[in-house]
């Protein structure tokens, strides 16, 4: 008898309560259609300085950081042995100027020799070839003097734009050979985010398109551009790149960002995003009609955003 009764009772529709919130009338409407995207903020301009000749560190004059112009003066090498070759290029230097005034002086009196009779132009001849032999160890010299020069400026390591030190590699007393990376530095006025979009998103989005973004160093919704668009398809995932600047100090390099790109607007049917339900093999609604609960499929031709909450277009 009592599995009679719960059997009865099983049988008796579920009668549901449902307040203001639970139900809403669905109607027409538009949305700004949007993109779920997530990226890392990088430097539009960073590099890490390497130094250009073989030497020990004399002295560097930066840490992390710290702010940097650009030009400035971030560590130095041993000079010692760099200056001496610029010396010496310099020393060459005056002797081939030398030697070209001794021969454009042999020059000049074998033509004034040769005009007068006194010789044969077979001496002019040599002169001229002495001449001009002069001339190229001269420009030789000069050549040489600039690598020697170079070299020795090399010794110091300089900020190539203004920014901040990230990264320090080297302390004083160390032996750097060439190449060797001496310390980071990133511009922090530029900044922008990498972004990977399927093909089918691409082709909605355009440049000067905004993003709505979520960052950790910031409590406030923070916006960024779309400034650049990859023509090409990353082989290796087939997705598309694009890039959206963010304002100057707005973020810290390397940290996470998600947000929502704004592609366009659709019109149609609105319907709350926690309204679609999936655990069906189509979506599917709750609508009520005459007291009761009907399940009615949809397909979402659209997803976005009214007035900040979650919307789909749907059929």
């Amino acid at each position: 008898a009592q599995a009679q009764i719960a059997a009865a009772t099983l049988q008796k529709p579920t009668v549901f309560k449902l307040s203001a919130g639970d139900v809403m009338t669905v109607e027409n409407g538009t949305l700004d259609t949007t993109v779920n995207i997530n990226g890392t903020v990088q430097a539009i301009n960073s590099a890490t300085l390497k130094s250009n000749v073989a030497g020990t560190v004399e002295a560097v004059w930066v840490r992390e950081g710290q702010v940097v112009k650009a030009g400035q003066a971030l560590a130095q090498l041993d000079t010692n042995d760099a200056r001496a070759r610029a010396t010496q290029a310099q020393q060459q230097t005056k002797a081939a100027k030398a030697q070209l005034a001794l021969a454009e002086r042999q020059r000049n009196n074998n033509q004034t020799l040769v005009d007068k009779g006194f010789i044969s132009s077979t001496a002019l001849a040599s002169s001229d070839t002495n001449f001009a032999a002069a001339l190229a160890n001269l420009d030789a010299a000069i050549a040489a003097q600039g690598i020697a020069q170079r070299a020795l400026d090399d010794t110091t390591v300089r900020a190539p734009f203004a920014g901040q030190v990230t990264q320090r590699y080297v302390k004083v007393g160390e032996r750097l050979t060439v190449n060797a990376p001496v310390m980071d530095v990133v511009d922090v006025a530029q900044l922008e985010i990498e972004i990977a979009l399927t093909i089918a998103q691409a082709s909605h989005v355009q440049l000067g398109q905004v993003a709505h973004l979520n960052l950790e160093s910031n409590t406030h919704v923070v916006n960024a551009e779309v400034t650049r668009i990859n023509a090409a398809v990353q082989t290796s995932t087939r997705s598309v790149l694009a890039y959206l600047s963010l304002p100057p100090n707005s973020a810290r390099v390397g940290e996470f960002v998600t947000g929502l790109l704004t592609t366009g607007q659709a019109t149609g049917v609105l319907v709350p995003r926690d309204a679609i339900l999936n655990d069906q093999p189509v979506p599917y609604v709750q609508a009520v009609s005459d007291g009761l609960v009907k399940h009615i499929d949809v397909t979402l031709l659209a997803m976005g955003r009214v007035n900040g909450q979650d919307y789909a277009v749907v059929t």
